[in-house]
Protein backbone atom coordinates (compact mmCIF):
# COMPACT_ATOMS: atom_id res chain seq x y z
CA UNK A 1 0.00 0.00 0.00
CA UNK A 2 2.80 2.13 0.74
CA UNK A 3 3.75 1.92 -2.75
CA UNK A 4 0.41 2.42 -4.44
CA UNK A 5 0.67 5.66 -1.71
CA UNK A 6 3.78 6.90 -3.45
CA UNK A 7 2.96 6.88 -6.89
CA UNK A 8 -0.28 8.13 -6.39
CA UNK A 9 1.96 10.98 -4.97
CA UNK A 10 4.62 11.17 -7.67
CA UNK A 11 1.38 11.34 -10.23
CA UNK A 12 0.20 14.40 -8.71
CA UNK A 13 3.33 15.87 -8.46
CA UNK A 14 3.96 15.75 -11.99
CA UNK A 15 0.47 16.84 -13.09
CA UNK A 16 1.33 19.66 -10.63
CA UNK A 17 4.43 20.94 -12.09
CA UNK A 18 3.03 19.89 -15.65
CA UNK A 19 0.09 22.43 -15.05
CA UNK A 20 2.24 24.95 -12.86
CA UNK A 21 4.40 25.37 -16.18
CA UNK A 22 1.74 26.44 -17.86
CA UNK A 23 -0.27 28.44 -15.39
CA UNK A 24 3.00 30.09 -13.88
CA UNK A 25 2.10 31.76 -10.25
CA UNK A 26 -1.60 30.61 -10.19
CA UNK A 27 -2.95 30.00 -6.23
CA UNK A 28 -5.88 27.83 -7.67
CA UNK A 29 -3.20 25.50 -8.45
CA UNK A 30 -0.76 25.27 -5.05
CA UNK A 31 -4.46 25.34 -3.05
CA UNK A 32 -5.66 22.22 -5.45
CA UNK A 33 -2.34 20.46 -4.77
CA UNK A 34 -2.18 20.88 -0.72
CA UNK A 35 -6.06 20.02 -1.23
CA UNK A 36 -5.63 17.09 -2.75
CA UNK A 37 -2.42 15.75 -0.99
CA UNK A 38 -3.83 16.34 1.94
CA UNK A 39 -6.76 14.28 1.62
CA UNK A 40 -4.73 11.43 0.12
CA UNK A 41 -2.21 11.45 3.32
CA UNK A 42 -5.26 11.08 5.31
CA UNK A 43 -7.06 8.46 3.61
CA UNK A 44 -3.71 7.06 3.52
CA UNK A 45 -3.26 7.06 7.49
CA UNK A 46 -7.12 5.62 7.87
CA UNK A 47 -6.71 3.06 5.60
CA UNK A 48 -3.72 1.97 7.24
CA UNK A 49 -4.83 2.29 10.73
CA UNK A 50 -7.35 0.09 10.15
CA UNK A 51 -4.69 -2.11 8.03
CA UNK A 52 -3.09 -2.73 11.15
CA UNK A 53 -5.91 -3.16 13.49
CA UNK A 54 -7.16 -6.13 11.18
CA UNK A 55 -3.19 -7.31 11.28
CA UNK A 56 -3.44 -7.34 14.99
CA UNK A 57 -7.05 -9.41 15.17
CA UNK A 58 -5.62 -11.93 12.80
CA UNK A 59 -1.77 -12.49 14.93
CA UNK A 60 -4.36 -12.89 18.21
CA UNK A 61 -6.74 -15.36 16.70
CA UNK A 62 -3.59 -17.02 14.91
CA UNK A 63 -1.35 -17.01 18.41
CA UNK A 64 -4.86 -18.11 20.58
CA UNK A 65 -5.17 -20.97 18.89
CA UNK A 66 -3.72 -22.29 15.24
CA UNK A 67 -6.35 -25.15 15.08
CA UNK A 68 -9.25 -23.19 14.57
CA UNK A 69 -8.21 -20.54 12.90
CA UNK A 70 -10.04 -21.19 10.05
CA UNK A 71 -9.97 -17.31 7.76
CA UNK A 72 -9.16 -17.42 3.97
CA UNK A 73 -5.22 -17.60 3.37
CA UNK A 74 -5.74 -14.75 1.32
CA UNK A 75 -7.67 -12.30 3.81
CA UNK A 76 -4.30 -13.38 6.54
CA UNK A 77 -1.64 -10.81 6.82
CA UNK A 78 1.52 -12.00 6.05
CA UNK A 79 3.08 -11.23 9.52
CA UNK A 80 0.43 -13.62 10.82
CA UNK A 81 0.80 -16.27 8.53
CA UNK A 82 4.65 -16.05 9.31
CA UNK A 83 3.84 -16.22 13.11
CA UNK A 84 1.86 -19.33 12.37
CA UNK A 85 4.28 -21.04 10.09
CA UNK A 86 6.79 -19.99 13.45
CA UNK A 87 4.42 -21.46 15.81
CA UNK A 88 4.29 -25.03 14.47
CA UNK A 89 7.77 -25.19 13.77
CA UNK A 90 8.81 -24.44 17.49
CA UNK A 91 5.91 -26.84 18.38
CA UNK A 92 7.90 -29.17 16.54
CA UNK A 93 11.08 -28.41 17.41
CA UNK A 94 9.72 -28.89 21.55
CA UNK A 95 8.24 -32.45 20.48
CA UNK A 96 11.24 -33.14 19.22
CA UNK A 97 13.51 -32.28 22.21
CA UNK A 98 11.53 -33.26 24.70
CA UNK A 99 11.42 -36.99 22.91
CA UNK A 100 15.08 -36.93 22.92
CA UNK A 101 15.31 -35.74 26.45
CA UNK A 102 13.00 -38.55 27.35
CA UNK A 103 15.46 -40.62 25.71
CA UNK A 104 18.48 -39.91 27.29
CA UNK A 105 16.71 -40.07 30.59
CA UNK A 106 15.38 -43.46 29.85
CA UNK A 107 19.32 -43.76 29.28
CA UNK A 108 20.50 -42.34 32.04
CA UNK A 109 18.20 -44.48 34.46
CA UNK A 110 18.90 -47.97 32.96
CA UNK A 111 22.75 -46.81 33.39
CA UNK A 112 22.65 -45.76 36.56
CA UNK A 113 20.27 -49.16 37.62
CA UNK A 114 22.66 -51.02 36.25
CA UNK A 115 25.69 -50.22 37.84
CA UNK A 116 23.42 -50.85 41.41
CA UNK A 117 24.42 -54.60 40.90
CA UNK A 118 28.54 -54.45 40.74
CA UNK A 119 28.26 -51.50 43.70
CA UNK A 120 26.69 -54.03 46.18
CA UNK A 121 28.83 -56.38 45.35
CA UNK A 122 31.42 -54.06 46.09
CA UNK A 123 29.89 -53.11 49.54
CA UNK A 124 29.59 -56.68 50.04
CA UNK A 125 33.23 -57.27 49.43
CA UNK A 126 34.01 -54.40 52.17
CA UNK A 127 31.89 -55.65 54.83
CA UNK A 128 33.53 -59.12 54.71
CA UNK A 129 37.16 -57.90 54.59
CA UNK A 130 38.73 -57.61 57.75
CA UNK A 131 38.64 -54.24 59.87
CA UNK A 132 41.07 -51.73 59.09
CA UNK A 133 41.44 -48.08 57.14
CA UNK A 134 41.18 -49.03 53.74
CA UNK A 135 37.80 -51.61 54.41
CA UNK A 136 36.14 -48.33 56.10
CA UNK A 137 37.26 -45.94 52.91
CA UNK A 138 36.28 -48.58 50.33
CA UNK A 139 32.65 -48.70 52.67
CA UNK A 140 32.44 -44.81 52.88
CA UNK A 141 33.14 -44.14 48.95
CA UNK A 142 30.86 -47.02 48.03
CA UNK A 143 28.14 -45.31 50.28
CA UNK A 144 28.96 -42.17 48.29
CA UNK A 145 28.47 -44.03 44.83
CA UNK A 146 24.84 -45.63 46.22
CA UNK A 147 23.81 -41.91 46.79
CA UNK A 148 25.10 -40.31 43.94
CA UNK A 149 23.37 -43.01 41.75
CA UNK A 150 20.31 -42.94 44.13
CA UNK A 151 20.07 -39.28 43.10
CA UNK A 152 20.58 -39.49 39.20
CA UNK A 153 17.67 -42.08 39.10
CA UNK A 154 15.66 -39.95 40.86
CA UNK A 155 16.53 -37.02 39.12
CA UNK A 156 16.24 -38.64 35.41
CA UNK A 157 12.59 -39.78 36.78
CA UNK A 158 11.72 -35.81 37.46
CA UNK A 159 13.42 -34.11 34.25
CA UNK A 160 12.46 -37.27 31.71
CA UNK A 161 8.55 -37.47 31.89
CA UNK A 162 9.05 -41.37 32.84
CA UNK A 163 6.27 -41.03 35.45
CA UNK A 164 3.82 -40.32 33.53
CA UNK A 165 4.26 -43.22 31.10
CA UNK A 166 4.65 -45.79 33.40
CA UNK A 167 2.52 -45.42 36.01
CA UNK A 168 -0.47 -47.90 35.92
CA UNK A 169 -2.88 -47.62 38.88
CA UNK A 170 -5.10 -50.66 39.63
CA UNK A 171 -6.73 -51.47 42.43
CA UNK A 172 -4.74 -52.46 45.16
CA UNK A 173 -3.81 -53.50 48.80
CA UNK A 174 -2.97 -50.83 51.07
CA UNK A 175 -1.51 -53.26 53.65
CA UNK A 176 1.08 -54.56 50.85
CA UNK A 177 2.11 -51.00 50.20
CA UNK A 178 2.59 -50.25 53.22
CA UNK A 179 4.66 -53.67 53.89
CA UNK A 180 6.92 -52.58 50.89
CA UNK A 181 7.21 -48.72 51.36
CA UNK A 182 8.27 -50.31 55.68
CA UNK A 183 10.94 -53.17 54.40
CA UNK A 184 13.29 -50.71 52.50
CA UNK A 185 13.32 -48.55 55.82
CA UNK A 186 13.66 -50.87 58.84
CA UNK A 187 17.27 -51.26 58.78
CA UNK A 188 17.88 -47.60 59.05
CA UNK A 189 15.21 -47.20 62.02
CA UNK A 190 17.33 -50.16 63.60
CA UNK A 191 20.37 -48.11 64.09
CA UNK A 192 18.64 -45.55 65.95
CA UNK A 193 16.24 -47.66 67.35
CA UNK A 194 12.90 -46.12 65.84
CA UNK A 195 9.72 -48.49 66.33
CA UNK A 196 6.61 -48.23 64.15
CA UNK A 197 3.46 -48.57 65.03
CA UNK A 198 1.04 -49.19 62.21
CA UNK A 199 -3.01 -49.27 61.84
CA UNK A 200 -3.52 -50.46 58.55
CA UNK A 201 -7.60 -51.32 58.10
CA UNK A 202 -8.06 -54.98 56.97
CA UNK A 203 -8.86 -55.32 53.45
CA UNK A 204 -8.43 -51.84 53.00
CA UNK A 205 -7.85 -51.08 49.01
CA UNK A 206 -7.29 -48.01 46.63
CA UNK A 207 -6.35 -47.28 42.96
CA UNK A 208 -2.73 -47.06 42.62
CA UNK A 209 0.75 -48.24 40.73
CA UNK A 210 2.21 -50.37 43.84
CA UNK A 211 5.79 -50.26 42.73
CA UNK A 212 6.11 -46.33 42.18
CA UNK A 213 3.61 -45.33 44.84
CA UNK A 214 5.98 -47.83 47.35
CA UNK A 215 8.63 -45.73 46.21
CA UNK A 216 6.50 -42.43 46.98
CA UNK A 217 5.93 -43.93 50.76
CA UNK A 218 9.25 -45.06 51.40
CA UNK A 219 10.70 -41.07 50.76
CA UNK A 220 8.53 -39.78 53.13
CA UNK A 221 9.02 -42.83 55.92
CA UNK A 222 12.93 -42.36 54.91
CA UNK A 223 12.52 -38.33 55.49
CA UNK A 224 11.02 -39.35 59.02
CA UNK A 225 13.78 -42.10 59.74
CA UNK A 226 16.58 -39.38 59.33
CA UNK A 227 15.04 -36.44 60.78
CA UNK A 228 13.41 -38.06 64.06
CA UNK A 229 15.64 -38.27 66.74
CA UNK A 230 16.64 -41.93 68.61
CA UNK A 231 14.25 -44.27 70.36
CA UNK A 232 11.06 -42.20 68.93
CA UNK A 233 8.04 -43.69 67.17
CA UNK A 234 6.81 -43.48 63.61
CA UNK A 235 3.20 -44.18 63.44
CA UNK A 236 1.41 -45.79 59.87
CA UNK A 237 -2.04 -45.07 59.12
CA UNK A 238 -4.60 -45.00 56.91
CA UNK A 239 -8.49 -44.00 56.61
CA UNK A 240 -10.82 -44.57 54.00
CA UNK A 241 -13.48 -42.28 52.73
CA UNK A 242 -16.44 -41.78 49.96
CA UNK A 243 -13.65 -41.28 47.14
CA UNK A 244 -10.35 -41.39 48.21
CA UNK A 245 -7.99 -43.12 50.95
CA UNK A 246 -5.91 -41.26 53.35
CA UNK A 247 -2.37 -42.76 54.26
CA UNK A 248 -0.92 -40.54 57.26
CA UNK A 249 2.49 -41.04 58.31
CA UNK A 250 3.41 -39.10 61.55
CA UNK A 251 7.14 -38.58 63.38
CA UNK A 252 8.27 -37.49 66.35
CA UNK A 253 10.98 -34.95 64.74
CA UNK A 254 11.85 -31.63 64.90
CA UNK A 255 8.83 -30.19 62.42
CA UNK A 256 9.26 -27.78 59.50
CA UNK A 257 8.72 -24.12 60.07
CA UNK A 258 5.32 -22.67 58.72
CA UNK A 259 7.00 -20.92 56.07
CA UNK A 260 8.67 -23.61 54.55
CA UNK A 261 5.68 -26.43 54.64
CA UNK A 262 5.02 -25.45 50.51
CA UNK A 263 8.23 -25.00 49.70
CA UNK A 264 9.55 -28.13 50.29
CA UNK A 265 8.20 -29.89 47.60
CA UNK A 266 10.31 -28.17 45.25
CA UNK A 267 12.65 -29.59 43.23
CA UNK A 268 16.38 -29.44 45.10
CA UNK A 269 14.85 -27.37 48.25
CA UNK A 270 16.98 -28.37 51.67
CA UNK A 271 15.48 -26.02 53.92
CA UNK A 272 16.67 -23.52 55.84
CA UNK A 273 17.12 -24.87 58.90
CA UNK A 274 18.40 -28.47 57.28
CA UNK A 275 20.88 -30.15 59.75
CA UNK A 276 20.76 -33.58 57.68
CA UNK A 277 24.33 -33.39 54.93
CA UNK A 278 21.94 -36.29 53.26
CA UNK A 279 19.62 -35.91 50.30
CA UNK A 280 19.83 -33.42 47.46
CA UNK A 281 16.15 -31.88 47.91
CA UNK A 282 14.62 -34.75 45.11
CA UNK A 283 12.72 -37.45 47.09
CA UNK A 284 9.64 -35.05 48.07
CA UNK A 285 9.62 -33.45 44.83
CA UNK A 286 9.08 -37.20 43.05
CA UNK A 287 6.38 -38.58 45.46
CA UNK A 288 4.72 -35.87 45.01
CA UNK A 289 4.67 -36.46 40.93
CA UNK A 290 4.18 -39.98 41.33
CA UNK A 291 1.12 -39.25 43.47
CA UNK A 292 -0.14 -36.59 41.30
CA UNK A 293 0.33 -39.13 38.20
CA UNK A 294 -1.99 -40.82 39.84
CA UNK A 295 -5.06 -38.07 40.62
CA UNK A 296 -3.80 -38.23 43.86
CA UNK A 297 -2.70 -35.65 46.16
CA UNK A 298 -0.01 -35.03 49.02
CA UNK A 299 -0.12 -32.83 52.08
CA UNK A 300 2.24 -31.84 54.63
CA UNK A 301 1.46 -30.37 58.29
CA UNK A 302 3.24 -30.15 61.82
CA UNK A 303 1.63 -31.98 64.13
CA UNK A 304 -0.50 -30.53 67.09
CA UNK A 305 -0.28 -33.31 69.64
CA UNK A 306 3.12 -33.24 69.95
CA UNK A 307 6.65 -32.00 67.73
CA UNK A 308 7.09 -33.98 64.56
CA UNK A 309 5.13 -33.48 60.91
CA UNK A 310 1.94 -35.12 59.47
CA UNK A 311 1.88 -36.16 55.92
CA UNK A 312 -0.82 -37.46 54.22
CA UNK A 313 -1.44 -39.45 50.71
CA UNK A 314 -4.73 -38.94 49.31
CA UNK A 315 -4.73 -41.71 47.00
CA UNK A 316 -8.45 -42.62 44.49
CA UNK A 317 -10.53 -45.07 46.60
CA UNK A 318 -12.53 -45.89 43.08
CA UNK A 319 -10.55 -47.62 39.46
CA UNK A 320 -13.25 -44.68 37.69
CA UNK A 321 -11.56 -41.84 40.26
CA UNK A 322 -8.04 -42.16 39.13
CA UNK A 323 -6.08 -40.64 36.53
CA UNK A 324 -3.87 -42.75 34.45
Amino acid sequence: MTIVFAGIWLFLTAAFCLVDSLYVGSIWTTVSYGVFTGILAVCFALYEKGRRQRLLRDVQRALEDSNHFAVDESEIAPIARQLRLKRRQEETRDRRVTESYRNLAALVSDIAHQCKTPLTAAAMYAEMLPPSAEAEAIAEQTGKLQFLLDALVKLSRCEGGLIEENVHPVMESVETLTAQALSAVVPAAEKKNIKFSVGIPQGLTAVFDLRWTAEAVGTVLDNGVKYAPENSKITVAAHRYETYVRLDILDEGPGIPEEELSEIWKRFYRGKTNRNPSGVGIGLTLCRMIVWAQGGWVLCQNREDTTGCRFSIFLPAEQESASN
